[in-house]
């Protein structure tokens, strides 16, 4: 039996599609093509959310619904009032890729 879960308002839901640099925006991508990562899991996003000093959970069962049969999770980020979506994915990206160089080296 399918479960169907209610979504919690005053909360961003981040896939880690939304930064994959193999998505095209209309498959999912929703940074531009130089903030966006070859592969990123919830984990990433959440330490990311963290360094901004964010509020967030992360549901590891939660599926993307234009991928719904692959279960990469999702991160709910409490929202700011004065903070698109958009922008926030964008501080996100640029703290993972300071975050994958750094871990690089």
């Amino acid at each position: 039996m399918m479960r169907f879960r209610m979504r919690k308002s005053g909360n961003y839901y981040i896939y880690p599609a939304y930064f994959e640099a193999s998505r095209s925006r209309q498959s999912g991508r929703r940074v531009p093509k130089k903030l966006a990562l070859p592969s990123v899991d919830t984990k990433m996003i959440a330490s990311a959310a963290q360094r901004l000093n964010l509020e967030h959970t992360v549901e590891k069962e939660a599926r993307y619904p234009c991928s719904w049969w692959s279960t990469p999770g999702v991160v709910l980020i409490k929202k700011q009032p004065d903070q698109s979506k958009t922008q926030l994915l964008k501080e996100l990206a640029k703290i993972m890729k300071t975050l994958k160089a750094a871990g690089a080296r």
